[in-house]
């Protein structure tokens, strides 16, 4: 990957909708050049296009970040089955005061405390979980710039 590829990737980041021929524009390459480079990025780099959806459109408005203490030797499966479930968005194993991380989206918090409650708490192994909800979101980066 060159600095043309990094290029049309940021592009593509901020608008995955730009035209060929705006991100040859915009790189100094012709669009023929820029579909041949997309189209090897799309194979070899790019997992996908996503529309990026408001928080709240959906009626998902809880965000509740959860933070679990397992045994040792559980942290895979568990991080493994949580991520299994349908309101869970993000799941990290982490370093640190706790072992997992998991971000959950829901549309009420009776949903919430059904997945934590009903079903989070229940997989064997976990012995702590805490959860924060959030009340405001600053900032919420869900790509990277090369």
């Amino acid at each position: 990957m060159d600095d043309t590829d990094r290029k049309i990737i940021n592009i593509l980041i901020e608008n995955s909708r730009t035209s060929y021929k705006d991100i040859a524009s915009k790189v100094g390459i012709s669009d023929v050049a820029v579909n041949k480079r997309v189209k090897r990025l799309e194979r070899d780099v790019i997992k996908g296009f996503i529309p990026m959806v408001k928080q709240g459109a959906l009626s998902l408005d809880i965000t509740c970040i959860v933070s679990i203490k397992c045994s040792p030797g559980d942290k895979q499966s568990i991080a493994e089955d949580i991520a299994g479930f349908d309101d869970v968005y993000e799941v990290y194993t982490t370093i640190g005061e706790h072992d997992i991380i998991a971000k959950i989206r829901t549309e009420d918090t009776s949903t919430l405390k059904k997945l934590v409650d009903g079903k989070i708490s229940r997989i064997n192994g976990i012995n702590e979980i805490r959860s924060s909800i959030v009340f405001n979101c600053f900032k919420e980066k869900v790509w990277l710039v090369i």
